[in-house]
């Protein structure tokens, strides 16, 4: 029964609709391996998707420590959990309800617990203080979920900045990457067993405005840039750069690449197309949350570090 469940999810998911070409001059950082953006080199890393050796032995070492925690976050095969906690702003968590519902459906691994923690309106900039409401939101959603933050292993984060998109790039990513860099710390501080932290840029934003709604801060090509803003932060801890090395912040490596072109295909035929995109152009629809959630699903259960939590 949950095969067919899931397998129906899918087939909703992947349904193209008939919409006006939508699009932009910009290609997605994963097919720029041999090509720059205004001087710089794409790929997910430096100039190539492929990740580094080094970095890759330190995650899947960080996967090995994965195991069911009790509440005060000691080892117990038999009650357990393993938390994975969703962090961002309203897309995050409008997909990462549809990815936890897959994982009910599809998973036999009752361990993983998926918990919800981005919050409706709340960016990047409401992560960087760790007093701030959205933290004290987010611990009372866990404990909520019958869970403790000493048992949150796992973290996807996908968020936004509306307070940057007026400048240009690449100072935009650089102002980003600080920001994400203080929300990393203050994860390391909140969520002391918390091993990978995986990170995803924002969907396609080229919708944002066309019916006169919908916040432009966050329109093209702002949503584009937080991809390079993503890979320039990751390449800071494969450098071991001070600040962003393995002490100071959790392991982070790429989740799934969210930004595709539009209409126009990436290379393993994904689109984000008019009825992906809800009202305001921001939020996913219904259609589009199974869709994303069906992409996020599938690359976490084909990851290199967390592939075994999803059987």
């Amino acid at each position: 029964m949950r095969k067919i469940l899931f397998i129906a999810v899918l087939f909703a998911a992947c349904n193209k609709p008939d919409c006006p070409t939508n699009t932009t001059t910009l290609l997605p950082l994963t097919e720029m391996a041999n090509s720059e953006f205004s001087g710089f080199k794409g790929g997910k890393y430096q100039s190539s998707n492929k990740i580094p050796v080094a970095h890759a032995l330190y995650g899947m070492e960080q996967a090995k420590q994965l195991v069911p925690l009790n509440k005060l976050g000691v080892a117990d095969s038999n009650e357990g959990k393993i938390g994975m906690l969703v962090l961002g702003f309203s897309t995050a968590a409008m997909t990462g309800r549809f990815v936890r519902e897959i994982n009910y459906l599809s998973n036999s691994n009752k361990a993983l617990e998926i918990i919800i923690g981005a919050q409706g309106g709340r960016d990047i900039n409401h992560m960087t203080a760790i007093a701030s409401t959205y933290w004290l939101s987010v611990d009372s959603v866990i404990v909520k979920s019958g869970n403790t933050a000493s048992q949150i292993q796992i973290i996807w984060l996908s968020s936004g900045d509306v307070e940057s998109y007026a400048m240009q790039f690449p100072q935009q990513c650089y102002t980003q990457i600080e920001k994400y860099q203080a929300t990393l710390k203050n994860i390391k501080s909140l969520f002391p067993n918390c091993r990978i932290v995986m990170l995803s840029d924002r969907t396609y934003a080229g919708y944002v405005g066309l019916n006169g709604e919908g916040p432009a801060q966050l329109a093209e090509p702002t949503a584009y840039y937080n991809g390079w803003t993503i890979k320039w932060l990751i390449q800071k801890q494969i450098d071991g750069e001070a600040g962003f090395n393995y002490v100071d912040i959790p392991f982070i490596d790429w989740g799934p690449y969210l930004w595709v072109n539009g209409t126009a295909p990436n290379q393993k035929g994904y689109t984000w197309h008019c009825t992906d995109a809800g009202k305001g152009g921001i939020h996913p629809s219904s259609k589009g949350r199974m869709k994303e959630a069906a992409l996020v699903y599938n690359y976490f259960s084909n990851n290199l570090y967390l592939h075994h939590l999803f059987y």
